[in-house]
């Protein structure tokens, strides 16, 4: 996959290339994506106050709700309709996944607290169903990731390298960029591309 920086505001009115970021044909699909690209993603180490019992829970609220809040970008970038599907499908079956999870975990936690016996077996069953759904549930993670695009606003935000786009956009978004340049558009470096594996 193929990094690209492009102007910022080209990604937000989606004056972008018609080559679908994830599968590199000619498409006249858009997707509005939102990601989060400033402030704190997450809670960090503060998670370990869930070890504290309900003195660190309410802490762990406390810093949740006071926290800073985060920056979002919103783009539009050129998404066939054929990936997005499979992306849509492919979120369906991690929630899936994520509840037959957490079910059969609670179901093989209630069976193993049984004090008949022949339930430690039952236990046991529903535990290695809930590690294959854990499995799959990565598994689908993992394909969501590979069919999205992740942002990275640079300091000065005016440029946004988009992450993981496939080669034939990026070559798209180089040659407009050279075409904006023979036009005499003043533009500081746009269309910067960079492989990545």
């Amino acid at each position: 996959m193929t990094n690209v920086t492009v102007f910022v505001d080209d990604a937000v009115v989606g004056n972008l290339p018609a080559v679908c970021v994830i599968d590199g044909i000619v498409t006249p699909d858009r997707l509005v994506v939102r990601q989060q690209v400033g402030g704190r993603a997450g809670l960090g180490v503060a998670w370990l106050l869930i070890l504290a019992g309900p003195l660190g829970w309410l802490g762990l609220a406390v810093i949740a709700l006071v926290r800073q809040s985060a920056d979002y970008l919103i783009v539009t970038l050129p998404y066939s309709e054929n990936a997005q599907l499979r992306r849509v499908q492919a979120e369906r079956a991690r929630l899936r996944a994520t509840v037959v999870m957490v079910s059969a975990f609670i179901l093989a936690f209630v069976a193993f607290v049984q004090k008949s016996g022949g339930y430690d077996l039952v236990a046991l069953g529903l535990t290695a169903f809930g590690v294959g759904a854990l499995i799959s549930l990565v598994m689908h993670a993992i394909r969501i990731q590979h069919l999205s695009v992740q942002l990275r606003l640079d300091a000065s935000r005016r440029w946004v390298t988009l992450c993981g786009v496939d080669p034939a956009f990026a070559l798209a978004v180089g040659q407009r960029a050279s075409a904006r340049s023979a036009e005499g558009e003043n533009r500081a470096e746009p269309g910067r591309i960079s492989s990545v594996e």
